[in-house]
């Protein structure tokens, strides 16, 4: 599946422009979806037979910086070894294997499409304050 995620980039560019006093709106909202979207590929890992126990190494991790006055806040989302060692599964369910085999879990970017009407609808209402 190719996933088209230039709007999704501009749109992390743009965020770069956000006054300072919204960054707290901002995490918020991107923090919502980086659970939602850890929720539904947690689902859809589950819903594998082979693959259900590489679910509990999905998390995510809230990264971020400022100095400069620029900040810069991301999150990660996906299979986290240090939480469970099944995490090394996950690409064989997404991808599947160099001698076929797996490939029987939805891609992530598709939690990542369902999510991000979401996410930019609330990033409209936030921005919509600034007017």
């Amino acid at each position: 599946m190719s996933l088209d995620d230039s709007q999704l980039r501009q749109f992390s560019q743009d965020l770069g422009l956000v006054p300072g006093r919204l960054i707290p709106e901002v995490k918020a909202v991107l923090k919502k979806g980086a659970v939602n979207i850890k929720d539904a590929m947690q689902k859809d890992l589950r819903a594998s037979s082979s693959f259900k126990h590489a679910a509990r190494s999905v998390d995510f991790e809230e990264l971020g910086s400022a100095a400069f006055g620029q900040s810069h806040y991301a999150v990660e989302i996906g299979p986290n070894k240090s939480r469970h060692p099944a995490a090394g599964l996950a690409g064989f369910a997404y991808f599947g294997g160099a001698q076929g085999g797996g490939g029987t879990v939805r891609d992530p970017a598709e939690a990542l499409a369902d999510e991000a009407p979401a996410v930019e609808e609330y990033m409209a209402k936030i921005w919509e304050g600034l007017l």
